[in-house]
């Protein structure tokens, strides 16, 4: 009998050590869970304002593009279009939508109704507003920026278009094109011309030295040959 009364004396002892030890184990659980709640409500505090601020964001950089872009369109064309562009969620991710707009109806196909020369502007609008954004090197290197813009009148408001952007933002542009209503504004041109497969910087100076050098080279290596 008082073996088995140490015995469950015993057993009890370990079951209030254990009881205690869930307690304690219950206190640590309920406090982790306060700071754990304390740090959603955070996370959720910090999300909301990280929200706003990129909302706020894209609505100020919808409106810098938006407007670059519809007044470099009204800087070349008479009756141009609008252009707007509009941060939208897909997938749960943020996509930016490009709209033109006639008269206030949204054009679907801008090639297909304004043809390729609007698109040449608002593309090259495009390039320089984003640069205007995040400023790189002040460089912007051009390869037949307008190619689809074919009436010269178009293509010398283009001209002075670029002009005043390089003037007004301190942008060098280094443009290859073969409009030579595009170049008028340009403050200097190189002009390349390829005679017998042979690329020629012209210049009023030097044009017939390199010429001449060309020739002199050619004649030299048909000569090694024979």
């Amino acid at each position: 009998m008082k073996i088995e009364l140490n015995s469950m004396i015993k057993k009890l002892s370990q079951l209030q050590g254990q009881r205690n030890l869930l307690i304690e184990q219950q206190k640590e659980a309920q406090k982790n869970s306060l700071n754990f709640q304390k740090t959603y409500n955070n996370i959720l505090k910090a999300r909301a304002i990280v929200q706003i601020v990129a909302e706020n964001t894209q609505k100020q950089i919808e409106y810098h593009i938006s407007n670059l872009v519809t007044m470099a369109l009204a800087s070349v064309f008479p009756d141009p279009y609008e252009f707007k562009l509009q941060f939208v969620q897909r997938r749960n991710k943020t996509e930016a939508d490009l709209i033109f707009l006639k008269n206030e109806n949204e054009i679907t196909d801008i090639l297909e109704s304004g043809g390729g020369g609007v698109a040449d502007i608002a593309s090259l609008a495009l390039r320089i507003a984003l640069w205007s954004i995040k400023k790189t090197n002040p460089t912007i290197m051009l390869d037949e920026p307008c190619k689809f813009l074919h009436n010269p009148i178009y293509q010398e408001k283009a001209s002075e278009l670029l002009k005043e952007v390089s003037d007004r933002l301190g942008i060098q542009m280094i443009m290859v094109s073969d409009q030579q209503s595009l170049l008028k504004s340009a403050d200097k041109v190189i002009e390349i011309v390829n005679i017998n497969g042979i690329s020629i910087v012209k210049d009023d100076n030097s044009s017939q030295n390199v010429s001449r050098k060309l020739l002199r080279r050619r004649s030299e290596k048909n000569s090694r040959k024979i």
